[in-house]
């Protein structure tokens, strides 16, 4: 059992956690080669949102509960861009607004009906290599416009060969909004599962890819057995891999609940760990226990998961969001999601065993 924080303490680790629970913003420093300006890269990245519009159209979508809606964004990736860094306007260099020969934009947000959405999807998985199709659920602390340029540059950064669709949820995007996050979290599952059906029954991939980001963790965790519920396991062998980066979860409902309930669906599930996750230290220190998303004496390994413990991983000033900010994180996801290769095979990874069993850490 965890003692409580004195409330002085308590406000502070909620602050920490909110700042740090949002896809990352400016990363670490790399050395980046002088090269002549030449065009941005385009990325085509669908959504479904459950956000009502925004009312000021500033933000295409806001964050209250809406009707669902479907659309394409076009993100612009600078061209000396690096893999692992979040191109954003800086006060520190003066910058008052983006430069598409500087950072990552949104060029256009573009919605569509349900039929279209379908039609373009299918298009472009017919399109794919290998009929590939990723959805890509974020966490905590997010508005839309920020998830689509993170993940946006999530999809480039891994040469994803195929369509990637971001489900964004009414994350309130502000610092004082976990408990009505972790709400509308829940609430959200059930569209989750809807365009998981419909991905399922409508779109011929062979090959579809979940992605989420600590609080958008619940959502995978808790939709895919949803959807699993009346199907057979033969059903859902289109879905490859359930990759849960940072989940924010409670560690002993993800051992004792969740983990069997994935396991029963026959998906494969990664998930990355990491004890330098500073915003899940803030998540424990809250809710009162450790998060499946930590490592350390509490890492998770329990039956049907590969755990990969991430400590070594760079992961912004928080230490949350390594997923895009880590080479060797990018590299071993790129691997999983071209190859399938399972933890074992994975050239970067080294095994480790303990009394729990076995997981995986980077190699040195």
């Amino acid at each position: 059992m965890y003692r409580r924080l004195p409330a002085i303490l308590l406000c502070c680790a909620l602050i920490t956690l909110a700042a740090g629970c949002g896809i990352p913003g400016i990363s670490a420093k790399h050395d980046v080669e002088a090269a002549s300006p030449s065009a941005p890269h385009q990325v085509e990245l669908f959504f479904v949102t459950d956000r009502a519009p925004d009312s000021d159209g500033g933000r295409h979508f806001g964050n209250v509960r809406g009707d669902i809606s479907y659309g394409v964004s076009q993100i612009g990736i600078p061209p000396n861009h690096v893999m692992g860094r979040h191109e954003e306007p800086s006060l520190l260099k003066l910058e008052t607004s983006p430069d598409d020969q500087k950072h990552i934009i949104i060029r256009d947000v573009h919605t569509l009906s349900r039929n279209e959405f379908l039609d373009r999807i299918i298009r472009a998985v017919e399109a794919s290599q290998d009929s590939k199709l990723m959805v890509f659920v974020h966490g905590y602390n997010e508005e839309f416009p920020d998830t689509n340029r993170v993940v946006g540059q999530f999809a480039s950064d891994l040469k994803f060969a195929g369509p990637v669709i971001l489900f964004s949820w009414p994350s309130q995007g502000s610092l004082t909004g976990y408990t009505v996050d972790e709400t509308n979290a829940e609430w959200a599952q059930v569209h989750f599962v809807e365009l998981m059906a419909m991905l399922l029954e409508r779109v011929p991939a062979q090959n579809i890819y979940l992605v989420g980001h600590s609080m958008g963790n619940r959502i995978i965790g808790r939709g895919m057995p949803a959807l699993a519920s009346d199907r057979l396991e033969s059903d859902l062998l289109p879905f490859r891999e359930i990759i849960m980066i940072a989940p924010d979860i409670d560690a002993e409902v993800f051992r004792g609940d969740m983990a069997p309930r994935l396991a029963r669906t026959g998906i494969h599930v990664t998930l990355y760990a990491s004890s330098n996750d500073r915003a899940l230290m803030a998540s424990k220190a809250f809710h009162g226990y450790p998060r499946a998303g930590e490592s350390g004496e509490g890492l998770v390994v329990v039956g049907g998961v590969e755990t990969i413990d991430a400590s070594d991983a760079s992961g912004g000033l928080l230490g949350h969001s390594y997923f895009a900010e880590d080479r060797r994180i990018m590299e071993d996801i790129f691997a999983l999601l071209q190859t399938g290769q399972r933890a074992d095979q994975r050239f970067g990874l080294e095994s480790m065993d303990s009394d729990q069993g076995r997981y995986w850490t980077f190699r040195k």
